[in-house]
C-alpha cells in the first residue's frame, strides 16, 4: 500500500519554501509513506526539502509530529548535527493535514559491511552530544524510559511474549478472555491480538531478562534529551568522522542509557559485540565520564526485539571480513550481547543488596 501526501499538502510545503515555488517531484523515504522527499522548483533554483505529514493507513500519529518539530528545535537551539526545520502545521489547519518540512541531510545512511572503530566511536560521541543537554520532560517531549517507547508507552514485545504464556496457558474458554484484556489493554483489534498471541513465543534468556528488569526499580540518573530511535537509517554519514542524526519523532526526555544502551545493541547485532565496546569509548571520550547502569539499559534494549531476528525486523549482520551473516547468527549476537549484560546486572544488583543489608 502505498499513501501519498495530498494535493493540498504539497501546495502547503511549496508555499512554505517561497513564493512561486512548485513540487516537482515526490519520492517516499519509507516504503511507500512518510517522510517523502520533495524536489522543488523555485526562483532560487532547484532545491530538494523532506516532509513528513499524517496520510490515511500509515502509522504516524499526530503527537510524533509534534515531538519531531520540538526536537529538531531543541538541536538547532544547542547546535547539534541535525536538519533544520523549515515550516510545521502541526493542527493541519494550512496543510489539511499536520505537517511539518525540514531540510535534506547530504550523506548516506547504508550501513558498510566492514566498520571502523574511528565511525562507531564517533557515533557514540554524537549521541553523547544530545546528552549534554539536560531537560525536563514537556508535552512534546515526554519522558522516556527506552527507545522506540512509542506513543502507547507499550513494552510491546516484551508484553506479547508475557501475553502469549498467558494465552498458551489459558484453557480453551478462557482464551477469548485474554484477548479480550489484551486488547483493552492496547487497543488493538481483536484480529492483530489473535495474530500476535498465535506467533509469538519466548526463550528462557528472553524470559530471564524480562523477570530481571521487572523485578528492579530503574536506575535513579539525571534527565537529559534523547533520540530514542538511533540505529544505522537515522545516522546519516560523511565519511567516518562526520555524523548527523535523522528521524526525530520518537525523541523525549531520558537517561542516557536510553539511547546508549540501544545503539551499541544494534551495533552489536550488525558488527559484533566489540562494536559496542568502541561505541561506548565514543561515549565516554565526548562526554568525559563513565556511562552509569550500562547493564541495565543494555538489557532495555535488548529485551525490546524480536525473540527471532530476520530481514523484516532487523538490519543485516557482517562478518569481520565484510561477508554477510544469517539471522540465526544475528540472533545468537543478541543473546550473547543480553546474557554478556544480564550477568553484570545480576552482580551489580546482588552487589548493592550486599551493600544495603550490611550499612550500619
Amino acid at each position: 500500500m502505498v499513501a501519498m501526501p495530498s494535493e493540498r499538502v504539497l501546495d502547503w510545503a511549496a508555499d512554505s519554501v517561497g513564493a512561486g515555488a512548485t513540487v516537482v517531484s515526490v519520492e517516499s523515504l519509507h516504503g511507500g509513506y512518510s517522510p517523502w522527499l520533495l524536489r522543488i522548483e523555485y526562483e532560487g533554483g532547484p532545491g530538494e526539502v523532506v516532509l513528513r505529514a499524517l496520510v490515511a493507513g500509515r502509522m504516524v500519529m499526530p503527537a510524533q509530529l509534534a515531538t519531531g518539530a520540538a526536537a529538531l528545535q531543541v538541536a538547532e537551539e544547542h547546535g547539534l548535527s541535525a536538519p533544520r526545520s523549515l515550516a510545521r502545521d502541526l493542527d493541519g489547519h494550512a496543510a489539511g493535514a499536520p505537517a511539518t518540512l525540514e531540510t535534506v541531510v547530504p550523506g548516506t545512511s547504508a550501513s558498510p559491511a566492514t566498520v571502523s572503530p574511528e565511525r562507531l566511536r564517533t557515533a557514540g560521541a554524537a549521541i553523547a552530544k544530545v546528552h549534554k543537554i539536560r531537560l525536563e520532560p514537556q508535552p512534546d517531549l515526554p519522558l522516556r524510559i527506552r527507545s522506540l517507547q512509542g506513543p502507547a508507552q507499550l513494552d510491546e514485545h516484551a508484553l506479547a511474549r508475557r501475553w502469549a504464556a498467558l494465552y498458551d496457558a489459558a484453557s480453551d474458554s478462557g482464551k477469548s478472555d485474554v484477548i479480550g484484556a489484551l486488547c483493552a489493554l492496547t487497543g488493538w483489534s481483536v484480529a492483530r491480538a489473535r495474530q500476535v498471541l498465535g506467533s509469538t513465543y519466548s526463550t528462557p534468556l528472553l524470559q530471564r531478562a524480562d523477570d530481571t528488569l521487572r523485578a528492579i526499580p530503574i536506575p535513579e540518573g539525571e534527565t537529559v534529551f534523547v533520540h530514542a530511535d538511533l540505529w544505522a537509517g537515522n545516522m546519516v554519514w560523511n565519511g567516518d568522522t562526520d555524523v548527523t542524526l535523522i528521524d526525530w519523532k520518537d525523541a523525549g526526555v531520558g537517561q542516557a542509557g536510553v539511547d546508549l544502551g540501544h545503539l551499541r545493541m544494534k551495533m552489536a547485532l550488525q558488527y559484533g559485540v566489540d562494536a559496542a565496546t568502541q561505541v561506548r569509548d565514543g561515549w565516554r571520550q565526548e562526554m568525559g565520564r563513565e556511562a552509569t547502569d550500562l547493564p541495565y539499559w543494555d538489557v532495555v534494549a535488548a529485551v525490546h526485539t524480536h525473540t527471532e531476528l530476520n530481514d523484516q525486523n532487523c538490519e543485516p549482520g557482517f562478518d569481520a571480513d565484510g561477508n554477510k551473516i544469517s539471522y540465526t547468527e544475528v540472533t545468537e549476537r543478541r543473546n550473547a550481547f543480553l546474557r554478556d549484560a544480564l550477568d553484570q546486572l545480576d552482580s551489580e544488583t546482588t552487589r548493592r543488596q550486599h551493600l544495603v543489608v550490611n550499612t550500619p
